[in-house]
């Protein structure tokens, strides 16, 4: 491919922000265009289905389009597969832990915890 110094320069004059845009229109527009190929539907059916116009979807595809996360869902909807997937923490496990049992024994402490397991003695030792 010919290189185009105009062309590199104006890209070097670029925002780093405006670069990543752009990277993930066109990232998007591309899994768009796989889900589709895969799933054998044309730009004419996908439109339909999204109640859009075909011309709109074409525009999609071009990668010059941004979406809203409420357009990225209803296309996931519409498709069945994620378009965009974001790194979620895993899903919560649960850890149980032994906890020594308490007891109050506020007749004779005024509502101090006292040790379940040291209670017995406490309590001889009371009496």
């Amino acid at each position: 491919m010919k290189k185009n110094s105009l062309f590199d320069q104006c890209v070097a004059n670029v925002a780093p922000e405006v670069m990543e845009e752009v990277s993930l229109n066109v990232d998007i527009a591309n899994r768009i265009y796989d889900l589709l190929k895969e799933k054998k539907m044309t730009q004419r059916e996908f439109a339909a289905l999204m109640g859009k116009r075909e011309s709109e979807i074409s525009r999609w595809l071009t990668g010059s389009h941004g979406f809203t996360t409420t357009t990225l869902a209803k296309i996931s909807a519409v498709l069945g597969e994620p378009v965009v997937m974001v790194k979620k923490d895993p899903q919560v496990q649960y850890v149980f832990v032994p906890i020594q049992n308490y007891i109050t024994l506020s007749e004779r402490f005024g509502g101090t915890y006292v040790n379940k397991e040291n209670s017995e003695c406490l309590m001889a030792y009371l009496n």
